[in-house]
C-alpha cells in the first residue's frame, strides 16, 4: 500500500465524520422547529378574522364556535374558494327557501344554486341558523367543548357525505388548538366517538357529489302537502349582521 493511498484514508474519515455532524445537527433541528411549521399563516389569519363571529353565533345559537370554524376552514378553502371569494358563502349552503341574490343558479340544469350573503359574517350567523333545524337536534345534547362527538355528529345526521368529514374537522381543530376558543381542551385521541342517529327519518336522496359539502336534501315529492305548509314552523327570526340581502334563515334541508 502506497504512502499517498494510506493518506487519501486518513483524509477522508474527518470528511465523513463532518458531514455525519452536519447531518446529525440539521436533522435535530428540524425536528424541534417541524412543530412550528405546521400552522400556516393564512389559517391563522382566517381564524383571528372570524373567530368573534364564531363565538358570537355559539352564545346565541349554541354551535361551538370551536366546530363552525374548523368547518368554514374546510370548506371555504381558507376563505380562498370561488364561491367565498364570490358570493361570500363560506359553507355552502344552497339557496332554498331564499330570496336573496343566489350565486351559481342555471335553470337549464335545473340548479338551485347558493346563497349570496353581503358578508363572510352573514355566512357564519346563517350557517348557525342552518344547524338549529330539527335535523340536527340531537347535536345539543354534547357539550360545546365536545369537539369530537360534535364533528362526528355532524356526520351522522347526514350534514356531509364524506365520510372523512369527522376526520378533517378534528385534525383542522388539533392543529390550530381551535378548542382553546370556548375554554375547552384537547380531547383524547382514543376516546370514542358516540354514534348517533339524525332525527330526521325521512327518505333522503342517493345522489353522489364531487363536492362534499353538499347537503343532502330531503325528497319532499313523498312530503305531504301540509307538512309542506309547516315546515317553516322549526325556523326562528335572524338578523344578519350586515343588512344585505339576507332576508331569511337558513333552510333545514
Amino acid at each position: 500500500m502506497s504512502f499517498k493511498f494510506e493518506r487519501k484514508i486518513i483524509e477522508f474519515f474527518p470528511i465523513c465524520k463532518q458531514k455525519f455532524v452536519f447531518c446529525l445537527i440539521f436533522a435535530l433541528f428540524y425536528a424541534i422547529s417541524a412543530p412550528a411549521q405546521t400552522k400556516h399563516q393564512r389559517y391563522l389569519d382566517y381564524i383571528e378574522r372570524y373567530k368573534y363571529v364564531a363565538l358570537q353565533t355559539e352564545r346565541e345559537f349554541g354551535v361551538p364556535a370551536t366546530i363552525t370554524l374548523a368547518q368554514g376552514i374546510l370548506e371555504s378553502s381558507v376563505g380562498q374558494s370561488k364561491m367565498a371569494l364570490e358570493a361570500n358563502n363560506h359553507f355552502g349552503i344552497k339557496a332554498y327557501h331564499w330570496q336573496g341574490e343566489v350565486y351559481g343558479a342555471s335553470d337549464s340544469l335545473k340548479q338551485v344554486g347558493y346563497r349570496k350573503y353581503g358578508a363572510p359574517e352573514d355566512s357564519y350567523l346563517d350557517h348557525a341558523k342552518f344547524l338549529k333545524g330539527p335535523r340536527y337536534t340531537v347535536l345539543y345534547q354534547f357539550d360545546v367543548t365536545d369537539y369530537r362527538s360534535w364533528a362526528q355528529g355532524l356526520r351522522d345526521c347526514g350534514y356531509a357525505e364524506d365520510a372523512n368529514y369527522p376526520a378533517k374537522l378534528i385534525r383542522i381543530i388539533e392543529q390550530y388548538e381551535l378548542y382553546a376558543l370556548n375554554g375547552g381542551k384537547r380531547l383524547d385521541d382514543n376516546k370514542p366517538v358516540e354514534q348517533i342517529q339524525s332525527s330526521d327519518n325521512e327518505e333522503e336522496e342517493q345522489q353522489s357529489s364531487s363536492r362534499w359539502y353538499h347537503r343532502k336534501r330531503r325528497d319532499r315529492s313523498q312530503q305531504p302537502v301540509a307538512q309542506q305548509e309547516t315546515s317553516h314552523e322549526h325556523q326562528q327570526s335572524y338578523t344578519p349582521l350586515r343588512q344585505g340581502n339576507v332576508l331569511s334563515s337558513a333552510d333545514n334541508d
